[in-house]
């Protein structure tokens, strides 16, 4: 009896170390109509917040002090935001990844040259990554990638960030800005076996049950990209954005300026 809980509190330790390494997403194919699950409960289940000092943020741009010209939609940070307590905004997320993909609105083009930099913080306020982020040609959703030359997040530690347009060149103006916290989990046993033998659509809907914001989205994402006539991933996205209070961003266009990016999340696994 002893020799059999020894054996099965080290496969569960080995499990759970397999399922650390988890990232974005598993390879996806095009998927074919026997794949797509109606029936499979896809909504976003928010997670608990975390304990301590709510995370706050701000999850659209636009202030009485910066310079930009008004937009609609406006600048928006891609993720879920809450009241609690009901006077504070909290615009937060989980992800599994070492380095995670975050996702933004920018209602500003490239031919503004407006400067527009992305800065990520780690618990002691100290710079983990800056970015100089390039302007679509055309008002869209973009991604910004940590790249793999940037130490690992760790673990149940909340990492600050930081997405700012600059409509003052000259930076003499404060600019438009939305901030958030991201903070990495390591995926449970369960969930993890789970992924393993999931078809494309019970993943997104996997991650979205269990509250992991950034693998939910990036998901489904890649299926949309992927599959652009399918008309239950579009219902999906479009529910998805409007679970969190973001439908009126379902509707613009996913603008990737890397080609090799879809390639990159799908081969971390």
């Amino acid at each position: 009896m002893k020799f059999f809980l020894q054996s099965q509190i080290i496969f569960v330790a080995l499990t759970f170390a397999c399922s650390s390494q988890a990232a974005e997403i598993k390879p996806i194919l095009p998927v074919s109509s026997k794949q797509v699950l109606h029936s499979v409960n896809k909504e976003f289940v928010r997670p608990k917040l975390p304990e301590g000092t709510p995370p706050g943020g701000r999850r659209t741009g636009g202030g009485r002090r910066d310079t930009c010209p008004s937009t609609t939609p406006k600048l928006t940070a891609l993720m879920p935001e809450t009241e609690e307590p009901a006077t504070v905004k909290n615009v937060w997320g989980l992800t599994t990844s070492e380095r995670p993909t975050f996702w933004f609105y920018l209602p500003y083009t490239k031919s503004s040259k407006y400067p527009t930099e992305f800065v990520l913080l780690n618990e002691k306020s100290s710079p983990v990554y800056k970015e100089e982020v390039s302007l679509p040609e055309q008002p869209g959703i973009i991604s910004v990638k940590i790249p793999g030359s940037i130490p690992a997040l760790e673990v149940n530690k909340q990492y600050r960030w930081f997405l700012s347009v600059y409509c003052d060149k000259e930076k003499q103006a404060p600019p438009i800005y939305v901030e958030g916290v991201v903070s990495r989990v390591n995926l449970t046993a369960t969930i993890h076996q789970q992924l393993q033998t999931a078809q494309p659509l019970q993943r997104f809907a996997i991650y979205a049950q269990n509250g992991i914001w950034h693998q939910a989205l990036a998901t489904l994402i890649q299926l949309k990209q992927q599959n652009p006539q399918n008309t239950t991933i579009q219902t999906d996205w479009k529910n998805l954005l409007t679970n969190i209070g973001l439908h009126e961003i379902a509707k613009e266009r996913i603008i990737s300026d890397d080609t090799n990016n879809y390639d990159r999340l799908s081969k971390q696994h």
